[in-house]
Order: C-alpha cells, then structure tokens, then sequence
C-alpha cells in the first residue's frame, strides 16, 4: 500500500483523516498543522478511471506435489475502460488480446 506523506513536512506517521460522503479524505498534519484533501475512490493504475468493476481472485496454495487447494482470496478489480485486469495493484496489467 502506498504510504501517504505530508506535502509540507513530509510527516508520515503522525496524520489524521476524516473521510467525507463526496469519497475525498481530509488529513491533517499534528507535525506541522496543514490540512489537505485526498481522494478516496479507487482508480485505475492503467488510465485513470474510476469504473472498476470488483474481481476477486482466489490464492492457492501446495498441498501434495503439484495438488493446489484454495488458501483465500485477494482483492482485484477490473478496468471497465480500459480493460486492464488487477488494476488497483502494483502488478496491473493490460488488457488480453
């Protein structure tokens, strides 16, 4: 997860945030006092967008030799713009041809 800094002072630990119904964030800085909006929504690493469309993907884990069973799920979400697949993580990658 991205860490979020202070655009002043550049305080990284010492922040506060009150999420608002318009999806931005408020944070304020106990460091040095500056306050600043962040927008909350997901977007698309890809283009932008913020039409995603939730995908969940399952994680799998070894058991036996090459046997696999399901260990969970991690959250991915699908650009319905772009068509790119995992898009809210670092590894997004483009839509398939």
């Amino acid at each position: 997860m991205p860490q979020i800094a202070c655009p002043t002072c550049g305080e990284t630990e010492n922040l506060t945030g009150t999420r608002a119904d318009n999806g931005t964030i408020t944070i304020d800085c106990g460091a040095c006092g500056h306050t600043w909006e962040r927008d909350a929504r997901l977007r698309c690493r890809l283009c932008g967008a913020d039409n995603l469309e939730y995908s969940p993907r399952p994680l799998w884990e070894k058991v036996r030799g090459n046997q696999k069973t399901p260990a969970g799920r991690y959250d991915a979400y699908t650009c319905l713009e772009c068509g790119g697949q995992d898009v809210t993580s670092p590894r997004a990658r483009p839509r398939r041809s």
